[in-house]
């Protein structure tokens, strides 16, 4: 255990020592610019390409913006970079050029026989006489009250259709307990429905 200490001991000494080598010889580098010890023309020109391709005007202390502002920003180069312009709002969206909708392209045409058609009808009425007396068993089930409170928000076609499927007696008792006016309706409805059978 000692012997790993001693190890990591000797290899942070050495990046410590290697940091502070790098940091000693940069800022001798920038003295030496500073107080025009080395020739200005040839550095000026060395930083000049290193400065453009290196990018280190954006550096935080020395470049455009930092404490000593070294570095200048070069031509034709615009630093800090602008903000992102902001979206649009969905109105300006909407005072767009509006371009003509495509031409839909243009279905096959579907032709249905005649036996066929009738064939659809007859499936329809045979279902919708199913749910009816399927409505009319559930309602022949209830209590008058119920089945009477609970037809007051259908529609008075669907009530007749209803009350012809149910059982007579029944039909009547849930009709003895609905109000007289839709009482009245309902069973003008169904008088006209015998008719037109007939």
């Amino acid at each position: 255990m000692a012997k790993k200490k001693s190890i990591f001991r000797r290899i942070l000494n050495f990046f410590i020592v290697l940091l502070v080598l790098l940091a000693l010889a940069i800022g001798g580098l920038f003295a030496a610019i500073h107080f025009d010890y080395l020739d200005r023309a040839a550095v000026d020109e060395k930083v000049q390409w290193a400065n453009e391709k290196i990018g280190l005007y954006k550096l935080p202390v020395v470049g455009y913006g930092g404490i000593f502002e070294y570095f200048e920003v070069p031509e034709g180069v615009i630093w800090p970079p602008p903000p992102p312009e902001p979206e649009p709002p969905a109105v300006e969206v909407a005072n767009k050029p509006v371009t003509p909708p495509e031409q839909p392209k243009q279905s096959k045409e579907v032709k249905i026989s005649q036996k066929d058609l009738e064939a659809q009808i007859a499936a329809r009425e045979a279902a919708e006489k199913k749910r009816i007396s399927k409505l009319a068993r559930i309602y022949d089930n209830m209590k008058p009250e119920e089945a009477a409170k609970a037809l007051d928000s259908v529609s008075l076609d669907t009530v007749v259709l209803i009350l012809q499927k149910m059982d007579e007696s029944n039909a009547g008792k849930v009709l003895a307990k609905m109000e007289s006016s839709q009482a009245a309706q309902i069973t003008q409805m169904l008088m006209d429905g015998d008719r037109r059978r007939l």
